[in-house]
Order: structure tokens, then C-alpha cells, then sequence
């Protein structure tokens, strides 16, 4: 019933997650459509097979690949695109071996990220490195199968960031030569991230995991980008930020606005701190339909249909 159009499947499962069992659900729970990111060179056939081995290839579980904007992609952009062509020439493939209603694909994540990277670089890093140290010490004592939820898979930072935008400047490239729309990643980034789309020309996509205001949301919209709210829309507890949430939620035009997870992180409330998976999107459907003043089941078949509206791949040109 409820599309995720941002989830990491094979990190879901490194954290001990039964990728068997929670594809089994989602498709008893009627997932329309979901969407599987990619995030590192030559990343493709990995993710793929881990979806094989727990199950066959199910017709709601779609494919990406992309190129995350950490140091050591950075450092090595030209190798990673190179890469990357050949992930891209394997999950066209895939797209188009299967039938005419189940043909979606994209280019993503990429994007740029100054939490990370930038001047802040160093300063992440040691802190990555004691949070780290602690949550494996952790482990040590008993504190569980998988990396601990406190750890992220970004990075490492770098300073370079002429070369960070060069390589999400490459991948815009790419995405229009290919006819791809893109997923993009923009954290502390409004306005170098709006340059490099500039640049491109290419105006097909989604800014996942929407982390700006009206103003910037405008700006992309005006450009034709779609939206998407992850399960951070659930977590305000005061009114003030509640309100802040659903002015932005209801600003984004319904046709431009998809919902996703970013699973295994970013679980919504009642589950934050969790491992997150897709089927706990449901808490994240019911908290923007609040918003909207729609019911759930609209607010499914809306979402559903915008994923598929981007997402379609028409074949090559």
C-alpha cells in the first residue's frame, strides 16, 4: 500500500535485518513501489544479489545507482564514474528485461553534503572517530549484531569541495545523456547545489530527504524537482516546529511530492533510534496526511503515482 521511494536494503541488512522476511512483508503489505539506492562505485551487482539471495526479484522493487559525495569518491571521481557507467549499463539491463509496467530507474544518490565535507571535514572526522570507538566498544559488551545506529556510512569528509561539485556536475551529465531523472542528496548545500543544477540544464528529479524551507523548496520547484519528506516530519514535539513542518509539507505542490525512509536511518516516531526499515513508513503516510487533510489511502495512491511518474524509464534514445 505504501511506496518508499529512498531505501538502502543492502545497509538494512548489514545492521541485522532479515532482508528475506522484510521483503516477504512488504510485499504482503502490497508495496506498490519501492526504491533501492545506490551510493558507491561498482556498488550494483552486490545490492542486487543480496535482494536475490532473499528472495526472487520482486516487480515493486526498483533499482538506482549513484555516486555519494564522500572523500575518497571524491578524491577518485574519474575511476568512480567509470564505475558507475558500468553500474548504470547493468541496471538498464535489468530495467529492460523486465515487463512494460515495472520499467523505473535513476541516477543517486549524489549531491553535495558540507556537513561532511568543507571546511567542518576535519572536525567530523574526529568526531566520527570517537563515536566509532564508543559504539564499538560497545559491541565489545554485548551491544549487539551489525553497526551500532549511531554510525553513519557518510563519509569520510574532504576539503575538496570543487571536486565534490565537479563530481555531482558529472553525474547531471550522465543523467541527461542517459534521459535519467536523479535523486539528489543536499545537506548545508542550498546554494551550490542549485548552481551545479544550473550548470547542467537537467531538471528531472527529486531533492531527497528535503532539509531547507519554503524559500529554497521554491526555488527547485520552480526548476520542476520533485520533494520528498523522510520520517523526520514526525519528530517535532513542539508546536512551533510542528506548525514549521506542515507549512513546508503543504507548500510542496501534490503532484511534485513523494514520502521515503532513507532506511536504515532517519526512522520515524514511534521508532527513532531504531534501525528503520520501510515498513515503517506507514507512521510517516499518516503524519503528512494529517498535514494534508487526506486520508492515508489517498495520500498512498498519490505518492504511488508520482514515483512512477518520475521514475518511468522510457528506454534508451
Amino acid at each position: 500500500m505504501f511506496s518508499d521511494t529512498h531505501c538502502h536494503l543492502s545497509h538494512i541488512e548489514e545492521r541485522g535485518e532479515d532482508l528475506s522476511r522484510l521483503i516477504a512483508e512488504m510485499d504482503a503489505r502490497r508495496f506498490p513501489f519501492v526504491l533501492d539506492i545506490g551510493t558507491k562505485p561498482a556498488d550494483f551487482e552486490g545490492r542486487l544479489n543480496k535482494v536475490r539471495n532473499a528472495a526472487d526479484l520482486p516487480s515493486f522493487l526498483h533499482f538506482t545507482c549513484g555516486l555519494w559525495p564522500d572523500g575518497d569518491v571524491i578524491a577518485d571521481r574519474h575511476n568512480a564514474l567509470s564505475a558507475l557507467e558500468e553500474d548504470l549499463r547493468k541496471m538498464i539491463a535489468l530495467c529492460l528485461s523486465r515487463g512494460e509496467g515495472e520499467r523505473f530507474a535513476a541516477l543517486g544518490e549524489c549531491g553535495l553534503d558540507r556537513y561532511w565535507n568543507g571546511s567542518r571535514a576535519a572536525e567530523r572526522a574526529a568526531e566520527r572517530a570517537a563515536l566509532e570507538s564508543e559504539e564499538a566498544c560497545g559491541a565489545g559488551k554485548g551491544g549487539g549484531a551489525g553497526k551500532a545506529s549511531g554510525v553513519s556510512d557518510d563519509g569520510p569528509g574532504t576539503t575538496d569541495t570543487n571536486g565534490e561539485e565537479e563530481l555531482f556536475g558529472l553525474q547531471l551529465d550522465v543523467a541527461r545523456s542517459r534521459k535519467l531523472p536523479v535523486i539528489v542528496h543536499s545537506r548545508d548545500a542550498f546554494v551550490p547545489t542549485l548552481g551545479c543544477i544550473k550548470n547542467s540544464g537537467w531538471d528531472r528529479g527529486v531533492i531527497h530527504c528535503y532539509s531547507y524551507g519554503i524559500p529554497e523548496a521554491r526555488a527547485f520547484l520552480d526548476r520542476g524537482w520533485y520533494i520528498s519528506f523522510p520520517g523526520n516530519i514526525t519528530w517535532a514535539k513542539k508546536e512551533t516546529d510542528r506548525e514549521r513542518i506542515a507549512s513546508l509539507v503543504r507548500y510542496i505542490p501534490r503532484d511534485r511530492l513523494l514520502l521515503e525512509t532513507d532506511a536504515p536511518y532517519m526512522a520515524p516516531a514511534p521508532h527513532r533510534g531504531k534501525t528503520n526499515t520501510p515498513l515503517f513508513i506507514e507512521h510517516t503516510y499518516e503524519c503528512a496526511a494529517a498535514v494534508l487533510s487526506m486520508t492515508k489511502e489517498a495520500l498512498a495512491l498519490l505518492v504511488s503515482e508520482n514515483a512512477k511518474d518520475l521514475f518511468v524509464y522510457p528506454g534508451p534514445h
